[in-house]
């Protein structure tokens, strides 16, 4: 709409010739700026999958600064070409073409208002996405700017880009997470290459599938919204299938903090030729109490017959599992035992049971029951149910 107001303010002179050259560069010019709003549009619905503000905002800190950067200069492109900004400001002094017939000031009158009105709105969507150039990175604009200098080409030509700089990633959503990795989260790459491998410049993204819709909602809106968008879980199979629904799953954005943890928790497997997961032999300062109630959530349950709690460990080997007791006892005074099971395939695995003892329990239910969700306190043996109102005779 600038560009074409621009057009007709300048060009309503058509039998000036220097009327019509001007025109003609206001209009290109516009039309680089709104190339420049919309690429930088497209490039956040991209990034964080919404043009939603509150989306957006959330997720803007935990993003790559180099992304925001560049999505920031491309917003603003569109405003620097509406306001005749350098170096987009060489049409602005071949558009002072005055008017001399009185009879036409009208139509004059309304382009004018339609390109004040619209040169508003468009400067009124930077001013909304204020919070890209609050994260605004100088140093990247600076490689931006010489691009070709700061990224190497490979064999055929293309450029290689770089890592990109590490956002840590909220405590509460990493201490959650260690636990989610003890049991059923993992963390994958989408994009692989030779041999498995994920390829260059490619993160990893938490990823985790329950059985239990109330579980995956606590998770996916309490845990790891920040990191996540706003589709929300997806139900398995899909029930448009007429099938009864199994599962619920749902996945993170892709990001470097997560290849930085999937570094811990994952080796290659070449006889496979996929990773596999393990318990890193610093998980005693990883596993903490909140990490310990979403083990236990996900993959733990009540031993009726033992009266006690038990934790599924099947895919850790012994020494593995071993370990985590070990951790259990130093670091939370939790005495536990291994479990052995042979699965249908006579594959010998290996579980954690705790202690029966009341003392023990008691002590465990006193570390995880605070970030318990009520649906999952049956695990712990803890009834939900509400205490009976007593009876005033």
């Amino acid at each position: 709409m600038i560009g074409v107001a621009s057009y007709l303010l300048i060009n309503f002179w058509w039998t000036r010739i220097q009327a019509n050259k001007a025109s003609i560069l206001a209009f290109t010019m516009n039309r680089v700026g709104d190339m420049g709003l919309s690429i930088g549009f497209l490039a956040i619905f991209a990034l964080f999958g919404s043009l939603d503000y509150a989306t957006v905002f959330n997720l803007v800190p935990f993003m790559n600064e180099t992304a925001i950067t560049i999505i920031g200069l491309l917003l603003l492109t569109g405003a620097m070409a509406k306001s005749a900004q350098i170096p987009l400001h060489s049409w602005l002094p071949g558009s002072m073409e005055g008017w001399t017939n009185p009879k036409k000031i009208n139509f004059l009158y309304f382009t004018f208002l339609i390109y004040y009105l619209v040169l508003l709105y468009q400067h009124f969507i930077i001013v909304d996405f204020y919070i890209f150039y609050k994260h605004f990175d100088f140093i990247s604009m600076i490689k931006i700017s010489v691009l070709p200098i700061f990224l190497g080409r490979d064999h055929k030509g293309r450029f290689i880009g770089k890592n990109l700089p590490l956002v840590p990633l909220p405590d509460k959503l990493q201490k959650a997470m260690m636990g989610e990795l003890l049991g059923d989260g993992h963390l994958r790459f989408n994009k692989k290459g030779i041999n498995g491998l994920p390829k260059p410049n490619t993160n990893a993204q938490f990823a985790i599938t329950l059985k239990s819709k109330e579980h995956v909602m606590f998770l996916w809106q309490d845990i790891y919204s920040a990191i996540c968008s706003k589709n929300p879980p997806y139900p398995w199979p899909n029930p448009k299938t007429g099938k009864p629904v199994s599962q619920y799953h749902f996945a993170s954005r892709a990001l470097v903090s997560l290849t930085e943890v999937h570094k811990q928790w994952y080796i290659f497997n070449k006889e496979n030729n996929k990773f596999i997961k393990i318990v890193p032999l610093n998980i005693g300062e990883l596993l903490t109490p909140i990490g310990l109630a979403h083990w236990i959530m996900g993959d733990g349950y009540w031993d009726t017959y033992n009266k006690t709690i038990d934790i599924c460990t099947d895919n850790f080997t012994l020494s593995e599992v071993e370990l985590l007791i070990s951790v259990l006892k130093e670091h939370f005074d939790l005495l536990a035992t291994t479990k052995r099971r042979i699965k249908s395939n006579k594959v010998v695995c290996w579980r954690i049971r705790f202690s029966g003892k009341s003392e023990n329990l008691s002590k465990l239910r006193y570390l995880v029951e605070p970030y318990f969700i009520p649906s999952m306190l049956y695990k712990l043996n803890i009834s939900t149910a509400p205490e009976p109102f007593p009876i005033i005779p």
